[in-house]
């Protein structure tokens, strides 16, 4: 029996009115209660109040390991070596444990029930805080990019600010904007170059990697203590297709295909640039005055003076000149061009035109300087004199008008 059984035997043997049958009664109760309690039952009844366990301390420091210790910031270590005390705890209330680090620029307050959890929060924000403090003086790479492209709007031509701005807003930004600049390291730019290549995009990693090594050759500029994150990048090679000039059979294809669908739109800018050896962009300048074709250079630099070119009518465009329709050449866009040249050739594009053209033009013997003046570049491997050379050449109204006649050749026919 229990000591509550038996106390509440008692409690029920008081509620006998007879004392003497109430006495009785209770003599039988307690021979019972005798015979079957044991002694560890006895000891618990008899035994006097335990008194109550100490409690825990209500704080103290935290103690981290000599390993948790060398993952902290240099500067922590430090605090560590003058007095291992520097982070303190107390227990809430509430039973939370919580502490605190204030000082040199910190700011640490953490709290959990559990301890170690405690101490492994406080860990991390020490790490975070830490990171903050180094990016103070850093801005942001998206504030930066902002400022890198306000100075490029100002000094280079708006279709390439156009594609230097869509390459920062869709590539970069959603990679690096809300890093400072000193959190963007070489690893971190390496592995979104190969993300790029590892879909296929070689010539977008390409851009970016050209890019942003002249945004960072800036950036160590005007901060010195930043480490150049573009100096080992590395990416395989990626060989550009070019294109191919159209063989003369080819040729006869798109003069075909022009006269069997007079009605498309792009058929006149098509004979155009295959006789001018013009670009796409540069239609919407283009002049005709019924000997030369004019029109401005499209890939001159953003300040200087703008380069008009002027091209002789040759005898392979005068022979197509009635199938073409000036004003809507000039008012041709790249896709309606592109299109068009789908049509016939899936495969192509419409620059191929243009080397078409400087093609032909080398292979019926025209002076590849006088080629060069026409189509507009700086720069032919099959050219030995220099730039400077070339800007003291003024060639004759009379010599040019003698090398177009050149352009001049009969149309390789299918056996």
């Amino acid at each position: 029996m229990t000591d509550k059984e038996l106390k509440k035997v008692l409690a029920g043997i008081q509620q006998i009115p007879n004392e003497s049958e109430r006495d009785e009664v209770t003599q039988i109760v307690l021979k019972a209660a005798a015979e079957s309690i044991t002694l560890e039952t006895l000891k618990k009844i008899t035994a006097k109040p335990k008194k109550e366990e100490k409690q825990e301390q209500s704080g103290g420091s935290v103690k981290f390991t000599k390993k948790e210790i060398e993952q902290m910031p240099e500067k922590f270590k430090r605090f560590f070596v003058l007095d291992e005390n520097i982070v303190s705890y107390r227990i809430t209330k509430d039973g939370l444990y919580q502490a605190r680090f204030r000082r040199c620029g910190y700011n640490i307050e953490v709290a959990h029930k559990d301890f170690a959890t405690m101490k492994h929060r406080f860990l991390k924000k020490l790490a975070e805080a830490e990171k903050k403090l180094e990016q103070i003086g850093y801005p942001l790479f998206k504030e930066y990019a902002a400022g890198w492209l306000k100075e490029k709007q100002r000094t280079v031509k708006e279709s390439t600010y156009k594609g230097y701005e869509q390459l920062v807003r869709v590539n970069l930004i959603p990679a690096f904007g809300e890093m400072s600049l000193k959190e963007i390291t070489r690893k971190e730019v390496q592995e979104l170059l190969f993300s790029y290549v590892d879909q296929g995009k070689n010539r977008t990693a390409q851009k970016l990697k050209v890019m942003l090594t002249a945004m960072f050759d800036v950036i160590v500029d005007d901060y010195p203590a930043l480490t150049n994150p573009m100096r080992k990048i590395v990416l395989n090679h990626y060989e550009v297709k070019k294109g191919h000039a159209f063989t003369k059979e080819e040729e006869k294809q798109i003069i075909d295909f022009c006269k069997q669908h007079p009605h498309y739109h792009g058929n006149s800018a098509l004979l155009l640039l295959m006789y001018t050896g013009m670009r796409v962009g540069e239609l919407k300048t283009m002049d005709f005055d019924g000997e030369y074709v004019t029109c401005i250079s499209e890939k001159t630099r953003k300040g200087r003076k703008e380069v008009v070119r002027k091209i002789p009518v040759s005898p392979m465009l005068k022979k197509i000149l009635h199938m073409i329709d000036f004003e809507k050449a000039k008012n041709t866009n790249r896709d309606v061009a592109r299109d068009t040249i789908k049509r016939i050739f899936p495969d192509r594009h419409t620059h191929e035109l243009r080397y078409t053209f400087i093609t032909r033009a080398k292979e019926c013997g025209v002076n590849p300087e006088v080629v060069m003046l026409w189509v507009g570049h700086e720069h032919d491997q099959d050219v030995r004199t220099s730039k400077v050379d070339r800007g003291y050449t003024t060639y004759s109204e009379e010599y040019l008008r003698s090398e177009i006649l050149k352009i001049d050749y009969e149309y390789e026919q299918k056996c």
